[in-house]
């Protein structure tokens, strides 16, 4: 019997998947310009969404073309706390011990183009001991040759060292931040400790903001819903 493929879903507010449409523009953006592959997303502290970006990013970029994986780098939490490994046992911390091959540590998903590597299951030892294993980077190495993206999930920079350690295993990293929740102080913190362990910082998402701090930010927010955006065309012309 063959492993059970990932099913991925993303969100279809139109709104919402253009905001994200639009930070896929900038990591392709890094990618032509500096040659960056792969992509650690750490929040700046747990609860902030994560997960949700990691896989919105991915699915675009593979409707966009791209050959794309998701690497879930978090093997602090078991696998009956995640939505998407419930089904899927092996992954990423059987490869790096030596239990499974490369090609069994890779699931693929409903959407064509992207694959999804789970953490796989911890036995006991200590994730440290595993992030650090020559194999590791074995697994970025070829992660790297095989995919035109790699989107690595790992746990907040206020959680453990993990973010820490993916960091320069990774081209470069982007910072998950909710607005909902986060402080200034909190998302300043988790920048500084990662500057200083040689983190690539690009960028930071600012996730689960609403959506009328959304239509601030976004002047043409009512594009989408064409006769709602002519209306206000209109109605702003003539107030001119």
């Amino acid at each position: 019997m063959g492993k059970k493929e990932v099913e991925l879903y993303r969100c279809k507010n139109q709104h919402v998947t253009d905001a994200y449409d639009k930070a896929v523009f900038n990591i392709c953006l890094q990618r032509e310009k500096n040659g960056y592959k792969s992509f650690h997303l750490c929040g700046c502290e747990p609860g902030v969404g994560t997960t949700s970006v990691v896989m919105e990013l991915a699915i675009s970029l593979s409707c966009a073309g791209w050959k794309t994986v998701i690497l879930d780098g978090d093997l602090r939490k078991g696998n009956n706390y995640k939505r998407l490994n419930a089904d899927n046992k092996k992954g990423l911390a059987d490869y790096v011990r030596g239990d499974i091959g490369k090609k069994d540590m890779i699931y693929k998903t409903n959407w064509p183009l992207l694959d999804y590597i789970p953490c796989g299951t911890i036995n006991g030892e200590n994730p440290l001991h595993l992030l650090y294993a020559s194999k590791m980077a074995e697994v970025m190495e070829i992660l790297e040759k095989k995919y035109d993206f790699v989107l690595i999930d790992v746990p907040s920079v206020n959680s453990s060292v993990d973010a820490n350690i993916f960091a320069v295993k990774s081209d470069a990293t982007i910072m998950v931040t909710a607005m909902d929740g986060s402080s200034k102080k909190c998302l300043e913190d988790a920048y500084e400790e990662l500057i200083a362990n040689s983190a690539n910082v690009v960028g930071v998402i600012e996730n689960k903001i609403s959506m009328e701090e959304y239509k601030r930010y976004l002047k043409d927010y009512d594009y989408f819903d064409k006769k709602k955006f002519v209306k206000n065309r209109k109605e702003k012309y003539e107030a001119d």
